[in-house]
């Protein structure tokens, strides 16, 4: 969908055709699940996230104005959210006895997925960003934003976020060399 047609589409669900926000749902849920798992690290914590990241967006549409492109402004919520989560996430681990956690059957299933996954070379890399960090790389290397979107949607100056994303590549790519290669820490033998 091209950027005029989202702007026709969403200026149509704001005076009042609300049945047409499926087709925001359609055009959207792939691309923020596949921001939020880069953000989460969790595949169902961000099928979650996506569900409540566009209950968000509709409950806020009202809200919305033009000097933002819709997708910038969709994934603003969406940071903000994934934030949100990952904060509460780290309290919990920080004082787990204050959150109950049942752990069986098919919980544990989903915990083994998540981990096989969060395994993987691009995971362990972005685990060692801060969420600041991690967002900018999501957003330019795997969504593919320019720095001029992604300064809109930060709120923040081209030059600064792309100095940004040069230390967080170093980062990345001192933890690489630190490792071998190997983004879960173990060495090669040979």
């Amino acid at each position: 969908m091209e950027k005029s047609e989202l702007e026709q589409l969403i200026q149509e669900i704001q005076q009042g055709d609300w049945g047409r926000f499926e087709q925001v749902i359609d055009h959207f849920q792939k691309p923020m699940f596949t921001y939020c798992y880069h953000m989460l690290g969790h595949r169902q914590e961000a099928e979650d996230a996506v569900q409540e990241i566009l209950i968000i967006a509709y409950e806020r549409l009202g809200e919305y104005t033009y000097t933002l492109s819709f997708s910038a402004w969709l994934y603003k919520v969406a940071y903000h959210h994934c934030i949100s989560l990952l904060r509460k996430k780290r309290r919990n681990r920080i004082f787990p006895f204050f959150f109950s956690k049942h752990e069986k059957g098919e919980d544990q299933i989903k915990e083994r997925i998540d981990q096989h996954y969060l395994s993987e070379p691009l995971h362990q890399l972005l685990d060692q960003l801060n969420p600041e960090e991690r967002n900018l790389i999501i957003l330019r290397v795997l969504e593919q934003k320019g720095y001029d979107e992604i300064a809109q949607l930060l709120e923040s100056k081209p030059a600064t976020l792309r100095k940004r994303y040069e230390r967080a590549i170093r980062k990345c790519r001192r933890y690489w060399h630190n490792t071998g290669g190997l983004a879960d820490g173990s060495k090669q033998h040979g």
